[in-house]
């Protein structure tokens, strides 16, 4: 053997030798996070059992709030996010029932006990270990393209179905709503949004007859107030803008004249001129959009009007909203059609909403 080989075999030993510390050292600091976690669960557990079950319930089945003490948590793992389960653990959030979780019993307000901070991120692994729910499915819901117009509408929902009446959200910076039920004006750092979805779809699945409401409320409507609450508290909530998208980068306005054949003629007529068939019966009449600069229009404008329908920009409530009806692509391209065909008198552009 070469004293070249000999050499490159001992460099091979070194280096087999290197990688062989550096896995077991990795496996070591796996096995000690590990152990540190299940530390951790098990320091929650005694916290949990020893404390926290003193009120709350973590097993069985759902009951009526009359029955209890406290809400039950058996599902508490999916129900809160992390940050803020231990933000309340340690004393650091306001109280989410200004009159207590029993509000027919006196004296029930008080501030919620504290635990350390230690102790807090030991009973939120706890939570997350072990308090699960099978009925809440994982990214049951999307709101990555929710728009700022879904969140008008979910506020809308949320006052016309009563949910007002015993939640408190803040406007205005002023705290307003029935102090019956849980307060929400941060429900959107504070609930996991699929736990939120799930309940939404039949809160007496949680909470069984204790004042609960279920809502005749579409899918669509379901989606809507969901929403909403989760922009509540949160700083500068990024909205999904569809007017960006590549959907209107790939617009053309040939195509378009098709779809407001397809669709708008029958009221807006084959020009624009509000003659259509089915404006003979209706007051106030078709948008004459012959008239109007809609080349102008700020495209959410446009955008809302026909996705949502005139309701949602103050307009006729029989204008449809075509947006589960015409395609993505269609409607970008549509629009392209509005704005390229139709430059009438600027005086009867609408501000922008």
């Amino acid at each position: 053997m070469s004293w070249e080989n000999i050499s490159n075999f001992k460099s091979y030993r070194l280096g087999f030798a290197f990688l062989l510390l550096f896995f077991l050292g990795c496996a070591a600091s796996v096995n000690n996070n590990n152990e540190a976690q299940a530390q951790d669960t098990g320091a929650g557990a005694k916290l949990v059992q020893g404390v926290c079950s003193s009120c709350h319930k973590f097993s069985g089945q759902p009951e009526s709030k009359f029955n209890l003490k406290a809400p039950d948590l058996m599902w508490g793992g999916v129900k809160y996010q992390r940050a803020w389960l231990e933000r309340w653990l340690q004393g650091q959030e306001e109280n989410l029932y200004p009159n207590g979780y029993r509000w027919d019993q006196a004296g029930g307000s008080g501030k919620h006990m504290s635990v350390s901070r230690e102790e807090a991120v030991a009973i939120a692994n706890y939570f997350e270990a072990n308090l699960l729910d099978e009925r809440v499915a994982k990214n049951a819901i999307d709101l990555s393209q929710f728009t700022e117009q879904e969140k008008e509408l979910g506020a809308i929902i949320y006052k016309q179905y009563s949910c007002f009446g015993c939640h408190q959200i803040q406007e205005d910076g002023k705290k307003i709503g029935g102090p019956i039920s849980a307060n929400l004006f941060d429900s959107g750092n504070r609930y996991n949004v699929d736990w939120l979805y799930r309940f939404a779809l039949n809160p007496q699945d949680f909470t069984p007859h204790s004042g609960e409401y279920l809502a005749d409320v579409s899918g669509l409507g379901v989606r809507y107030i969901v929403g909403y609450l989760m922009t509540l508290g949160v700083k500068d909530y990024k909205f999904y803008e569809p007017w960006k998208s590549e959907y209107f980068q790939k617009a053309d306005a040939s195509r378009g004249s098709k779809v407001y054949k397809n669709y708008c003629t029958q009221c807006h007529g084959m020009e624009g001129k509000g003659d259509g068939p089915g404006a003979a019966g209706l007051d106030p009449k078709p948008a004459v959009h012959a008239a109007l600069p809609l080349s102008d229009y700020p495209e959410d404008y446009l955008y809302n009007v026909v996705y949502y329908g005139g309701k949602s920009v103050g307009k006729s409530p029989d204008m449809p909203d075509w947006g589960l009806t015409i395609p993505p692509q269609d409607l970008a391209d549509l629009i392209a059609y509005l704005r390229a065909t139709f430059k009438g008198a600027p005086e009867e552009m609408p501000s922008a909403p």
